[in-house]
């Protein structure tokens, strides 16, 4: 059985050409995976995808969205999946992350450095703080903060008591998306350097895990997630942890200097 897909994004249409036992391209939107591209008001589009029937809503790399907006679209989408597909939190890499920490405490402290051009800062901050909440096992909230010139130092707190500091500026010549390292400081530690190609790996008493590298298109992995969500019917937390790190995101941003 195949499930239909609405694109006009090259690498989507490829990632349907590679699913054809699970996806044929559509025309329409209605009852159908539709994909939008997360430039410019991406929520609007994909409010009225969700009006026109789609059955699932993928987001392809999304520029920050205005809280009240991303609240909207909550709301809007209601048992309507949507998948955002991050630059720097790939869900399969999430995935693998998360299988192999889930039988550990919460970690004393975690440090996030996270930098990148000025007008791609703001979504890998975002990125970033998604990160830390996944290694953390827990919603964050701000503490101590201050931000100044496009640079960023803050202290966040753990819904399991873990203390979260970040670093973060905007720089020239840093990689287009940016780039986000994320280390726990715990008996076992993680660590994850986020960019393009994203690596993993889990110190413990028993040595260094590095996590397989993945090879999968992002597209692909969006694309087989929105898939198995419809046949499913199952809710997905995408939306959701995207307006938790969106906020947090915008009040480190707009902290004001000591």
């Amino acid at each position: 059985m195949t499930t239909p897909v609405r694109t006009d994004l090259d690498a989507y249409r490829i990632a349907v050409a590679e699913l054809p036992e699970s996806a044929v391209a559509s025309l329409g939107m209605e009852g159908a995976v539709t994909v939008v591209s997360g430039g410019g008001a991406w929520w609007a589009v994909a409010s009225d995808a969700i009006t026109a029937g789609a059955a699932a809503v993928v987001v392809a790399q999304p520029a920050v969205a205005p809280s009240e907006a991303l609240d909207a679209l909550v709301s809007l989408a209601g048992a309507t999946p949507v998948i955002v597909q991050r630059p720097l939190l790939r869900a399969d890499v999430v995935a693998a992350v998360g299988a192999s920490i889930q039988k550990l405490p919460a970690p004393g402290a975690l440090a996030v450095e996270c930098h990148a051009p000025a007008r791609t800062l703001g979504p890998a901050l975002r990125d970033a703080i998604g990160w830390a909440r996944v290694i953390a096992g827990a919603p964050l909230a701000p503490g101590v903060t201050e931000s100044w010139g496009g640079r960023v130092l803050a202290l966040l707190e753990s819904a399991r008591g873990s203390a979260v500091s970040i670093v973060a500026a905007a720089q020239p010549g840093a990689p287009s998306l940016g780039r986000a390292r994320i280390t726990s400081i715990a008996q076992a530690r993680v660590e994850v350097d986020a960019d393009l190609d994203t690596v993993a790996c889990v110190t413990d008493a028993a040595g260094r895990s590095i996590l397989p590298a993945l090879f999968e298109s992002p597209e692909r992995v969006a694309l087989r997630r929105a898939i198995a969500a419809v046949r499913a019917a199952e809710p997905l937390s995408d939306l959701a942890d995207l307006r938790h790190d969106t906020a947090l995101a915008a009040a480190l941003l707009s902290a004001p200097p000591a």
